[in-house]
């Protein structure tokens, strides 16, 4: 049975998101990144009333919009003894809008049938299974007219059943008085505004700094004064310089737009306009000329590595330095983890040119002189911190713990970073011996249950010890936290770790309070008579599979997991040349990667395409979809750079409309359901660009390698080839 895997990798217990929507957390609907229909919505029907609908979906209209590219169609047929209603929800990554006194919800509204006022839909406020009262939808139009767009603002206050700070899930338009016509709406730019928002006159031009051309896209940057009033950046463009036509917009937080086009060898040319939050635009800026060409595979995977570090640099949080999660609101959340996998990303940008050294060492900098005043239990820092204050965020804040898998990230990346930015010989490195100190500090060895000193536990809390902690092992992103706890300088876990922690995938049967009571050194009661008592125990399942699937040899891993669960282990660690006591790791994953693509095509995953492979299986809402994750195909350079190129060419090429962003591909694309991630996630971009850049120079692999205390780990528990 196919595995369900989630699209983030847990790496704590606090839910808090990865990602989030490139567009502000108050927009409910802007645009849909793909046509025909928009996912995010759901049509019901019954006793003769009517809503056209694409797959249960409102259909996406592609010429008649307010806001490029797209606007919702609404096409209904209200009868007598008849029902019908449109849910219309966030994103699955943006989480819920809370409310705040005084805000309207405003959207467009184009009337494109003989309607009248009273026609119109009803619409509620949706928050989990409740619904608010609805309200008449034209009776808030001063100014009604059909065929044009027309504002509609509906004060929260007047809508009933809603307790003001509760988060809001989504709207529903449901049917008005029964006419027995049939009526057609185009709806766009759905959000929640305050109710007076900064109103200053655009009266400057906007400024384009940049429009670089590659092969079916252009990279826009441009320059953004800091006006209150503008909300947006609006996107033009021509093929002939004198008929533009909006093509995107951009949140005043995002400092690029990546236009993907229809052809190459073409000449287009852009312009951009600033927008404030009544949607009226400010002269234009100057029009800059791209032209589109072919590029070699070597550019191709430059400017494939250069978005998805773009990624990284956007979501600094900028008072730590550290990788922030969520994007565009003021929360200064960052990831420890997710910090990790910028660091690794950074050094690829530095050694690749598209951030300098000076830059990139001075980010560094700041997150060093940030954790420095972060509370560490036992040398483990908390999965997610406040980045302003420096105190850690806990799923129970009265709680408070060290994570280990999110620790053993970052001290993946600082070790890489150490080894990249290391000084020439003979000179005296702060940097250096300031990540050596973090280094030092991390206390493996009490991440242990004592009696079970050979398994690492993910977690432990001062207040409450090991009670919310699960073991360690097994193949998988646990390999890092072994692999770093064994080459320790100062508290190492003993030598047999490797081969009977890691080895053993174990899932824990005790409940919290044997956990909470796990005879340990360092936090728990003393029980003398029978100190096993209080030993957790697990249900132990194999690290080897030693199978045969699709006529190839698998030794670890499963075509039942993500192929990411493959690849993690190996983003910093090289496997190549070598091979431990359960498998040659390289080799497994070239066969590994091979058995994949054979099953992706012989199943259809990638549609009629054979070059678009790379299947994970998620939840989306109440249904188990197969989804293509484009970050697979791009790790995959590390070990088949050949049809890892050929299916990124594909993805770009085929799906690059939907899936192509500033920041890189999106998480996952559903080729069935006519649907694409609304965001990106740091762990997919990290994979895309530091395993890119491991199967073109070997860089990231080399620098961990070449360290040291890693060294003494190969040594012991290698055969190198």
């Amino acid at each position: 049975m196919v595995r369900i895997i989630t699209l983030l990798i847990s790496l704590g217990c606090l839910p808090i998101p990865s990602a989030f929507a490139d567009t502000y957390p108050e927009v409910l609907f802007e645009n849909s990144p793909v046509g025909g229909n928009y996912a995010y919505s759901r049509v019901h029907y019954e006793g003769g009333s009517w809503v056209e609908n694409v797959a249960g979906s409102l259909p996406v209209s592609d010429s008649v919009f307010f806001t490029p590219g797209n606007a919702l169609a609404l096409h209904y047929t209200s009868k007598r003894g008849g029902d019908w209603r449109v849910r219309l929800a966030y994103p699955q990554s943006s989480g819920r809008y809370s409310p705040k006194a005084g805000d309207l919800l405003v959207f467009k509204l184009f009337v494109a049938s003989d309607s009248e006022r009273d026609q119109l839909p009803r619409l509620a406020l949706r928050r989990g299974d409740t619904v608010s009262m609805p309200i008449d939808i034209g009776s808030y139009l001063s100014d009604f007219q059909v065929n044009m767009w027309i504002d509609v603002h509906l004060p929260l206050s007047d809508i009933r059943g809603l307790s003001v700070g509760a988060g809001i899930d989504g709207v529903e338009f449901s049917q008005g008085s029964a006419d027995d016509g049939a009526h057609a709406l185009y709806l766009d730019q759905v959000e929640f505004l305050p109710a007076s928002p900064p109103r200053v006159k655009l009266s400057s031009p906007a400024v384009l700094s940049v429009a670089k051309a590659y092969e079916r896209h252009v990279d826009l940057t441009w320059q953004l004064p800091l006006t209150p009033s503008i909300r947006y950046i609006k996107i033009y463009r021509s093929e002939d310089n004198e008929h533009f036509a909006p093509v995107a917009i951009r949140p005043i937080f995002v400092q690029k737009c990546t236009d993907v086009v229809p052809f190459t060898n073409k000449t287009y040319y852009y312009k951009v306009a600033w927008v404030d939050y009544d949607y009226l635009e400010s002269p234009f800026s100057n029009v800059i000329k791209a032209e589109t060409r072919p590029v070699s595979d070597d550019a191709f995977l430059d400017f494939m590595q250069a978005a998805h570090f773009n990624y990284f640099v956007e979501r600094t949080e900028v008072n730590s330095g550290m990788h922030g999660v969520r994007f565009g609101v003021d929360d200064a959340t960052v990831s420890v983890s997710e910090t990790g996998f910028s660091i690794l990303s950074h050094v690829v940008g530095v050694a690749r040119g598209f951030i300098s050294r000076a830059v990139a060492v001075s980010r560094l900098e700041r997150t060093l002189d940030f954790l420095e005043k972060v509370e560490r239990y036992q040398g483990a820092f908390p999965a997610y911190i406040d980045g302003r204050t420096g105190k850690g965020i806990f799923a129970v804040d009265t709680v408070p713990e060290g994570d280990l898998r999110a620790t053993a990230a970052l001290m993946q990346g600082l070790l890489v970073a150490q080894r990249y930015f290391q000084a020439d010989s003979g000179q005296q490195d702060p940097l250096s011996d300031r990540i050596g100190m973090f280094w030092k500090s991390v206390v493996w060895n009490d991440f242990v249950v004592e009696g079970q000193e050979h398994i690492l536990m993910d977690r432990w809390s001062p207040t409450v010890g090991f009670r919310n902690a699960r073991p360690m092992g097994g193949f998988g992103t646990d390999f890092v936290g072994y692999v770093l706890a064994l080459a320790a300088p100062l508290y190492p876990l003993d030598s047999s770790a490797y081969r009977d922690g890691l080895g053993v995938r174990r899932e824990l049967v005790d409940s919290v309070g044997v956990m909470e009571l796990a005879n340990n050194a360092s936090f728990s009661v003393k029980v003398a008579d029978n100190p096993e008592a209080t030993l957790p125990r697990y249900v132990e399942l194999p690290y080897v599979t030693d199978t045969v699937a699709y006529g190839l040899p698998i030794t670890v891993g499963s075509l039942s997991a993500s192929l990411q669960e493959a690849y993690l282990p190996f983003l910093a660690f090289d496997p190549r040349h070598k091979r431990d006591a359960f498998a040659d790791y390289y080799a497994n994953n070239v066969n590994l990667t091979n058995a994949y693509r054979r099953r992706d095509n012989e199943a259809g995953y990638g549609g009629f395409l054979r070059d678009v492979w790379g299947a994970e299986t998620l939840r989306i809402g109440a249904d188990t979809v197969h989804v293509i994750n484009p970050s697979i195909a791009c790790a995959s350079y590390g070990y088949l750079p050949e049809e890892a190129l050929s299916a990124m060419r594909a993805l770009y090429d085929h799906h690059g409309q939907a899936l192509f962003t500033e920041y890189g591909f999106r998480r996952w694309i559903a080729l069935g359901r006519n649907q694409v991630a609304d965001a990106h996630d740091a762990l997919h971009q990290a994979a895309a660009i530091v395993m890119i850049e491991n199967g073109r120079s070997g860089l990231v692999w080399d620098l961990l390698s070449g360290h040291p205390d890693i060294k003494k780990v190969v040594a012991n528990h290698f055969t190198v080839e």
